[in-house]
């Protein structure tokens, strides 16, 4: 009997935002289980704390949209020795910029306006 691997799952941070909800329909019919996490600093006590994030799962964050904690959270996320995968999306002239350097191969930054086929292009580079 062989193991299957688990499936990774799709957090996506202050789900508010526009691009995230559009993206949502797109990643569930695709076969990606996603958590829509509205609280950013309840999801970094409760869920990260926990250690209930696992190295397989993706992290998305819409750095236009994010509130102050949003960014806490991304701190408290590279910390972390066995980080998820991060997908910041961001527009050309969002705080994260094109000179901004992140020590983290698992990290990558999707400009806006992105194709859904981006998105899963990204998210499935990693597994």
């Amino acid at each position: 009997m062989s193991l299957a691997r688990a499936q990774p799952v799709i957090y996506m941070i202050e789900c508010q935002s526009a691009a995230l909800t559009s993206m949502c329909p797109l990643l569930e019919a695709s076969g990606h289980p996603v958590v829509k996490v509205a609280d950013a600093e309840r999801f970094s006590h409760d869920v990260l704390s926990r250690r209930s994030v696992r190295s397989c799962d993706a992290i998305i964050m819409d750095m236009d949209v994010g509130e102050p904690m949003t960014f806490r959270l991304l701190n408290l996320i590279m910390q972390s020795s066995d980080r998820p995968r991060i997908v910041l999306m961001a527009s050309v002239d969002a705080a994260i910029g094109d000179q901004d350097s992140f020590p983290h191969e698992k990290l990558h930054i999707l400009r806006h306006p992105a194709t859904p086929q981006q998105l899963l292009d990204l998210l499935d580079v990693d597994l």
